[in-house]
């Protein structure tokens, strides 16, 4: 994360801080004591400081208990989650009409008097406000509003990419999820948690190939935590019936059964790690691919989730259908005695598909901003690593990419559920200097 990012997160958790401190029993905030007269009856005003310098005393506005702050970022108001458009009038009783989409602005120049249309965005609606400027005291700024409407929003105008409902499969449109292929079967597998249901992760089996496409999950503040060890409780996946590998389908065959959820992933309760170890979720992986090159790779992302930096982190990976791994014969010899090989058409000699390269496309979420980065590696032996000598968190770095790169690689799209705007952005680029390595 970069300095600049960095501050305006301070200043927003602190401002929070000072919210809360600041609040009434029902959340509201508190009006100075000699509140102004207002301009609108039902209206109510809230102060905000960071003015003159943040420093001095920093504090935002939640209007309307929307959930989400405007707080004032050098010296003009501003939000993640608003738009505002100027209006004319000097009361709030006297502004005309809401604009329409054009004239909208991501900030609000602050002068004493000026008053403002104010949209905020959640998932569901748009909530329309009207908001006055009504007095500058050094570094701190009052502001009169009164919500005016809501209006339902469209998602499929704004995200065209977005994967349609399912029934029964709630999660389909959970930021983790790459776009649905319709040939292939959709699973979502579930824990109940401190009396929660949670996604624990979700994969797209690829029936013809007897291996997933992908999977995606996400770590939080629940779900990344170690709580468990390794359950080592293989199991066909029973939302797979007749079609979920078994243990026979990796034996003797030169290869490890890879996860690709990690059991280290899923170790917040011992449920979400036993759910890890269905077949579904095995790849067949080189030993020192699996053992000390990819975990480096799964390692760093599992640091940063645990890191506390971001709200939350999605994650989809797995290894590429539309590139398999063809007429190989490997010169390494596994624990079970046989070197690995592949047939003509990339699959093990129980019939696996083995795939040449594997990825990673990681989304990190910090209130509402976005970062994104890929991996892309390539699946062979490698001779200097395996369990006791893994590989520097070093080489991470060169197979880093940008998001939209790792889609061309393997034909999927990712984080389709993103609001297009924010999909196109964050996935057209990556920085070193977002991320700690």
């Amino acid at each position: 994360m970069n300095m600049k990012k960095f501050y305006y997160y301070f200043l927003f958790l602190t401002g929070m801080l000072c919210w809360v401190s600041c609040s009434d029993d029902n959340g509201t905030n508190v009006p100075p004591a000699d509140t102004p007269e207002a301009t609108i009856d039902g209206s109510t005003f809230g102060e905000l400081q960071g003015y003159e310098n943040a420093a001095d005393g920093f504090t935002t506005l939640d209007p309307g208990n929307l959930g989400d702050p405007i707080y004032i970022q050098e010296r003009r108001l501003a939000g993640a989650s608003y738009l505002f458009a100027a209006d004319n009038a000097s009361r709030l009783d006297g502004m005309s009409a809401r604009p329409g989409e054009d004239g909208w602005s991501a900030t609000a120049a602050i002068a004493e008097g000026k008053c403002y249309w104010a949209r905020h965005a959640s998932s569901l609606l748009y909530t329309y406000l009207k908001l006055r400027i009504a007095y500058i005291e050094g570094n701190k700024v009052g502001v009169e509003y009164i919500v005016d409407s809501t209006e339902e929003r469209d998602p499929t105008a704004e995200n065209m990419n977005a994967n349609a409902p399912i029934e029964g499969k709630k999660y389909v449109a959970d930021y983790a999820m790459p776009h649905l292929n319709q040939e292939n079967i959709y699973v979502e597998h579930t824990v109940t948690y401190n009396n929660v249901e949670t996604l624990n992760y979700a994969l797209e089996w690829a029936e013809g190939k007897r291996h997933s496409a992908w999977v995606a999950f996400s770590f939080d503040a629940i779900t990344a935590q170690k709580n468990v060890g390794r359950t080592d409780a293989w199991s066909p996946d029973p939302q797979l019936p007749g079609m979920s590998p078994e243990e026979s389908d990796h034996k003797s065959d030169g290869f490890d059964k890879g996860h690709l959820c990690a059991s280290d992933d899923r170790s917040y309760s011992k449920e979400a790690n036993e759910q890890t170890f269905y077949y579904s979720n095995m790849s067949p992986m080189m030993n020192s691919f699996n053992g000390g090159y990819w975990i480096t790779f799964e390692g760093l992302v599992i640091k940063w989730a645990r890191s506390g930096v971001y709200d939350k982190i999605y994650v989809a990976k797995g290894g590429t259908m539309n590139r398999l791994l063809t007429d190989f014969t490997g010169e390494i010899t596994s624990a079970d005695g046989r070197t690995p090989q592949t047939d003509g058409q990339g699959f093990t000699i129980h019939g696996l598909a083995c795939p040449q390269y594997y990825f990673i496309a990681v989304l990190a979420q910090k209130g509402n901003n976005y970062q994104s980065v890929g991996f892309w590696v390539e699946h062979k032996e490698y001779s200097q690593y395996d369990n006791n000598n893994q590989a520097p968190v070093s080489v991470t770095l060169e197979h880093a990419l940008s998001v939209d790169e790792l889609e061309e690689n393997t034909g999927l799209d990712f984080f389709c559920n993103l609001p297009d705007a924010v999909e196109d952005a964050v996935e057209s680029a990556w920085s070193e200097a977002d991320w700690a390595w």
